[in-house]
């Protein structure tokens, strides 16, 4: 980030009846050097008053932004900028800048740089389009991705159907004739999309981020992050700071020695050949109509893509909108509405019938799931763990993640570990039979809540038939890959 000194603006006569502040504002913006009007405006922004791409030229919007700052301050709002006020915009935007420690990066195929909030900690991942970054507790993420053979009309369209049909509650949307801009919202969660038209396919981002402020303060970061792509796409000016490094390269600039962290978290350089792309599968189920599948957390755990496919469907890219691996509990985001959802019942009594479904050894077992029935063996896991089930339904590798259920169809628990029993043949002299937990749905639901994510509550009811249940879990259940 540059430092840079910005002049206070004068006091001047009235040369507008409606406004007598306005031309002198205009004339004090325009005297400024092009660097100092953009990075006047960012401050704007990081401090939150400025929603808006910085340009080099003096608009009506500015100077209302610049009077509500001062009207925040509960001053006279002049649109004329005093050095008290100047040095005040600039603590609170330097605090935010600091945090975000923005730095522009390339897109790794097609050069154009886009600026991003390395102060983050973001893990930056290659994708067949480009570039995912995100930060390590899922409070942002952003693609940068350079689609081929795209139009920006047909990708507007179709991204607004998928807002749309996901549950987003759509905000803004505009369509030209080079770019488009969407965003929306659900829950406590944003999206922001904007693409422009790059020689004969279409270059943008795709971000989403948590409505927590600090540190990410997603409203203003989009704001920045959309003027620097505006910036590149157009060749308009922009403020220059230094370039970040991906994992997969050498840094280009850097970082002065008070900052102590690297541009991107450094990984092992890639081997000469091409590494050999890791693939896990798991199980998980909706819990919303808008398309929330619970899951667990190690079952996306360091994924690059996940892909999830429901019952009788072709398997759709997922978005991981939080996870929280004390619990082992996930929940992602496949495109909506979907049809069946299961209850969640936060409590079940010793004893009492269960069934699993999952999709265990999906490389040597059925595809399309598996359906196995027990009961509550305990109330409490491994040492009296409180947060898990002990359950007597026979599960394998793959039915992680997938619902155990009442034998009225309500989610009881979330399967996730059988005791290995090798290792304890080997510790104990002895074979257990059949011991495995699930997550219980009393942090399940405490999960959902804590993310603003509606479910169904369940309740004890009629009992179904074993081949009822058996297809009513199946239906809910979702297939989960993780490359």
């Amino acid at each position: 980030m540059a430092t840079v000194a910005l002049l206070s603006l004068p006091t001047a006569a009235q040369t507008r009846s409606e406004d007598p502040y306005f031309n002198a504002a205009q004339t004090a913006f325009n005297s400024l050097q092009v660097d100092t009007r953009l990075w006047l405006q960012l401050f704007l922004t990081s401090a939150g008053h400025w929603p808006a791409v910085p340009n080099v030229t003096y608009s009506r919007r500015l100077f209302d932004a610049t009077k509500q700052f001062q009207l925040f301050r509960g001053e006279a709002p002049t649109g004329i900028l005093t050095k008290p006020q100047i040095d005040q915009m600039l603590a609170s935007a330097s605090s935010v800048l600091t945090g975000w420690r923005m730095r522009w990066v390339p897109h790794p195929t097609r050069g154009r740089q886009l600026w991003v909030p390395i102060g983050l900690d973001l893990q930056a991942t290659r994708t067949d389009l480009g570039v995912e970054l995100r930060e390590p507790k899922n409070r942002f993420r952003l693609k940068f991705n350079a689609i081929p053979a795209a139009t920006v009309r047909a990708t507007y369209e179709t991204t607004l159907r998928e807002m749309v049909g996901s549950g987003d509650t759509i905000n803004f949307k505009v369509l030209r004739n080079d770019f488009f801009v969407i965003t929306g919202n659900q829950g406590r969660y944003s999206r922001y999309v904007r693409y422009h038209t790059d020689g004969d396919g279409i270059l943008g981002f795709d971000m989403s981020w948590s409505d927590d402020d600090a540190p990410v303060y997603g409203n203003r970061l989009v704001t920045v992050i959309s003027g620097s792509l505006w910036a590149t796409m157009t060749g308009s000016p922009f403020p220059t700071t230094q370039r970040g490094a991906y994992p997969w390269e050498k840094p280009a600039e850097p970082e002065v020695a008070s900052q102590q962290r690297p541009a991107l978290p450094p990984v092992t350089p890639p081997a000469q050949e091409p590494a050999k792309v890791k693939i896990s599968t798991g199980s998980g189920f909706f819990v919303s109509k808008a398309g929330h599948v619970l899951t667990n957390a190690h079952v996306v755990r360091d994924c690059t893509t996940i892909t999830a496919r429901s019952d009788g469907g072709m398997p759709v890219p997922a978005q991981l909108l939080a996870r929280d691996a004390a619990n082992d509990l996930a929940v992602l985001k496949m495109p909506g509405p979907t049809e069946r959802t299961l209850p969640i019942r936060a409590s079940v009594r010793l004893g009492e019938g269960i069934a699993a479904f999952g999709f265990p050894h999906s490389d040597l077992l059925a595809t399309t799931g598996n359906f196995t029935l027990g009961n509550v063996t305990a109330l409490a896991g491994l040492r009296d763990d409180t947060r898990y089930l002990q359950v007597s339904a026979p599960v394998q590798s793959g039915n992680s993640g997938g619902p155990l259920v009442d034998g009225s169809g309500n989610v009881v628990g979330v399967v996730t570990a059988k005791l290995d029993a090798i290792k304890m043949a080997e510790a104990q002299g002895d074979l257990p039979q059949n011991v495995n937990f699930a997550v219980k749905a009393s942090l399940a639901t405490s999960f959902l809540d804590a993310n603003q994510i509606a479910y169904d509550a369940g309740s004890p009811g009629d009992k179904l038939d074993p081949a009822d249940l058996a297809e009513r879990a199946k239906k809910a259940s979702v297939f989960i890959t993780c490359r």
